[in-house]
């Protein structure tokens, strides 16, 4: 039973981010629909995503896994794997990436308050009104300031030298080359004649 919550708030928390980028994007003049976002061919474009989205999807994946490594201690299993995994992606230090760690908890804290205020927006009423939809434009302003706070922070508490190799980890872990994409749908004349029934 004690999934079940998590469940819930990890699919509120991707549904307004999910809610975020669209509206971010329209605010920007790019309109973009749900199938519009979608990729429908291997030929799709992929835009690079700017430095501040990076360290954001950054933060929040690493204290999701120590909050996972740190639940998993709790229950007397094993979480270090979880709790070190992109401290040695990234290859900072224990100190340098300690920072990073705080980065990370007070930005996760910050946008579970925003992520509040929007549901609680979003469940008052449906369409929203035009009120409301500036309400999460305004609680969309205050997650990107919380983002380059932290930004800020890490940009005093590490070497211009680290925060370049940093930089460069996020871009190429985010990289498009590594995302995992699903195979296309197999049609029967792509599957081999052996395995066709």
């Amino acid at each position: 039973m004690a999934t079940k919550p998590q469940h819930i708030s990890i699919t509120a928390l991707l549904g307004f981010l999910l809610a975020e980028c669209i509206i971010s994007h329209s605010a920007m003049g790019q309109a973009v629909s749900a199938q519009q976002s979608l990729p429908t061919s291997r030929t799709a474009q992929v835009q690079p995503l700017s430095l501040p989205h990076l360290y954001w999807h950054f933060l929040i994946h690493l204290n999701h896994l120590d909050t996972k490594a740190t639940e998993l201690t709790a229950q007397g299993k094993d979480g270090s794997a979880l709790h070190e995994a992109l401290q040695k992606k990234s290859g900072l230090s224990d100190v340098d990436f300690a920072s990073v760690r705080t980065a990370s908890i007070r930005l996760a804290a910050k946008l579970d308050d925003l992520n509040a205020q929007a549901a609680a927006i979003r469940t008052s009423g449906s369409p929203l009104s035009s009120d409301q939809l500036e309400q999460l434009r305004v609680l969309m302003d205050q997650r990107q300031t919380a983002i380059n706070f932290e930004i800020a922070y890490l940009k005093q508490n590490l070497s211009p030298d680290k925060i370049k190799a940093f930089e460069a980890f996020l871009a190429q872990f985010y990289s498009p080359s590594n995302a995992i994409t699903s195979p296309p749908l197999a049609n029967k004349s792509s599957v081999p004649a052996a395995v066709q029934k």
